[in-house]
Parts: structure tokens; sequence; C-alpha cells
């Protein structure tokens, strides 16, 4: 599994998105209030720019429901039971899995979805993250997102996936884009932990994760 470094998520995912049928599961990307992030996160938008056509997948009715009625293509449905009808080019799960009770029967249902060759791209926070290493330092605790059920790195992502037949290409290493902005070049907060992951990136923010699934002859 080759591991590489990347300073966006979007660099990573243009090339198997570009000109493909995307399957974007969380695209409403709620938060705990209610507030809904997919214009200030931009990845549904950047998703539907590019490819060929973009279906978003997310449990949030009410803000599929806006979505839908701001041209958007979206379904309010569960990504571990959804059944669709249908296969696309690319299946796209940003800062999803760590949310979900039980991961495996998504990614079996993931494979459903996804023509023959087609790619499975997801991000998910890093459990190694350097800011988790500041914060039980200086606090004796982390910030956990209070959805979330799992930490993961790129080892354990690799098995998960390997498990449920899947064929991981090539796993990257991505960190806030704050870190790189010139307003923030002189803060220390920032500039520490870019640093330190830039020396080690095994300590970036994010982990970008691409993968296949196997045939049935290749997992024999």
């Amino acid at each position: 599994m080759e591991l590489k470094t990347a300073k966006t998520r979007f660099g990573v995912m243009e090339p198997y998105i570009k000109g493909m049928s995307v399957l974007d599961i969380g695209c409403v990307d709620s938060r705990p209030g209610g507030e809904r992030k997919y214009r200030s996160t931009g990845l549904h938008m950047f998703l539907k720019e590019r490819a060929a056509r973009c279906v978003g997948v997310d449990t949030d009715k009410d803000g599929v429901e806006e979505m839908n009625a701001q041209g958007f293509e979206c379904i309010a449905n569960d990504c571990e039971t959804m059944r669709l009808g249908e296969e696309f080019d690319c299946v796209v799960a940003g800062e999803v899995i760590e949310h979900l009770s039980n991961p495996g029967l998504f990614l079996e249902n993931v494979k459903g979805h996804l023509k023959s060759g087609g790619a499975f791209v997801l991000t998910t926070s890093n459990a190694f993250s350097i800011v988790h290493f500041y914060r039980i330092l200086t606090r004796n605790r982390i910030k956990v997102h209070g959805e979330h059920t799992a930490w993961y790195d790129p080892m354990t992502i690799a098995q998960l996936l390997a498990r449920h037949g899947f064929r991981v290409e090539a796993v990257w290493f991505a960190n806030k884009t704050k870190w790189r902005e010139m307003k923030n070049i002189f803060k220390i907060k920032y500039q520490v932990p870019r640093f330190i992951s830039w020396l080690r990136p095994y300590y970036s923010g994010t982990i970008i994760v691409v993968a296949r699934a196997e045939s049935s002859g290749e997992r024999r």
C-alpha cells in the first residue's frame, strides 16, 4: 500500500470523478444542532461541477429536500441499507465511515452501487493526527465529534476494506487548508503541527483512500 501526501482531498478525487457518474454519500454534511455544511465544505458542489452526473445520499431528510430545492439531485436514505437500483463509476464518502454503527455493512452496500472497475474514494479523520497528541499533552483529552463511533489510521482502514472485498490502490495524508493560508503563516498553533506533519506525514489530520472492489477471482 502506497502512502502519499496531498494538499487537499479535492485534488486526489478529481481524476476519479471528472466526467463520471458519482454517488456522494453524506452529501448534506449535517452537524450536531442541525447545521448543514454542504456549501461551506464544498465537497458536493465540487463533485457536481466535475461529474457527468452526481447523486447525493443522506439520512437528513430536511437537508436533502433543501438541496433538491436548490437544483441538486439527492436522495434521503441510509447508506448502510440503501438500494438505489443503479451503479456508479465512482462512490465518494467524505468523512462518513467514522459516523457509522456498522462500517462493514456500509462497505458491502458500496460494492453493490459500484460499476465493475469503479473507484471508491473515502476520507476520514486520522487517529494519529498531531492535533490529538497536542490536546492530550495540554488537556489530557481529545476533541471528539458527538456522532463519531470510531477512529481509523491507514492500516486499520485498509484491513477493513480488504475484509469486505476491496483492494486499496493508494492512501494520501492531508491537512487543513487554513494551515497553509498566508494570513496564518506566523501563527504557531498552525505552523508547528504543519511542520511536524510535513516531517512525519503519519501525523496528518485526514486520510484519503482510493480502493476498488475485487472480483471473485482476485479474492481466491
